[in-house]
């Protein structure tokens, strides 16, 4: 019992701090729209519109890790020592999200620093979360019973996220910001690998043919 109300306060504890973050991303807006009172509507949008499309990404890319990790804790029965520290460091890559976001809008040119330390950012929260999950599958105990088909899928997924933010990241060196869409092939690529997990769950078979003479 001590152990389920450990989890029930670390996951509000996850919750209220990611809320925090969501809401931090928005104060550069703020502080634009308080500096620009006389200006009209269309021409702030217009001159911010990198400002407005970094606090969307930012607040989708947030909103996506978070509902991810939210599917990982949903397999928790009970957290250790080890959960608790990684999924501090998968909240510390959260929390400062909003620095790198702000520095993207406010770097002149095509961002090229700005854009690499963001990929930083969010490889850091994408590894953290695949180490979080790789902690859960080797601590079976630790896991609720039946899922651990659900554990593996966030492992896989995990790595699929990884990949795509290291690709996007080694992209964004000759590319900048110009690479930051490439981000847009992840939900694809998870969908591929779901569906080829599916495939091979239901014929097995395939997986492991027999050498031909």
């Amino acid at each position: 019992m001590e152990e389920s109300r450990s989890l029930n306060r670390l996951t509000a504890f996850t919750d209220g701090v990611v809320a925090i973050a969501l809401t931090l991303l928005v104060l550069p807006l703020a502080d634009i729209a308080r500096d620009a009172q006389t200006e009209p509507v269309h021409q702030i949008v217009r001159e911010h519109a990198g400002d407005f499309a970094a606090f969307v990404m930012s607040f989708t890319v947030v909103s996506l890790f978070w509902m991810v990790h939210r599917r990982i804790f949903d397999n928790l029965a009970d957290v250790g020592e080890g959960i608790m520290l990684l999924n501090g460091l998968w909240l510390l890559g959260v929390v400062f999200l909003p620095v790198p976001t702000a520095v993207l809008t406010y770097e002149v040119g095509q961002g090229r620093g700005a854009t690499i330390l963001y990929m930083i950012n969010l490889l850091f929260i994408a590894v953290a979360g695949l180490l979080l999950t790789l902690r859960i599958r080797d601590r079976r105990p630790l896991q609720r019973d039946g899922r651990e088909e659900a554990v593996q899928r966030a492992v896989r997924h995990g790595v699929i996220t990884c990949t795509t933010m290291s690709c996007t990241l080694v992209a964004a060196v000759p590319l900048a910001n110009y690479a930051l869409p490439l981000l847009a092939l992840l939900p694809l690529m998870q969908a591929v690998a779901e569906r080829r997990a599916r495939r091979e769950r239901e014929h097995p078979h395939h997986r492991h043919r027999p050498p031909r003479p």
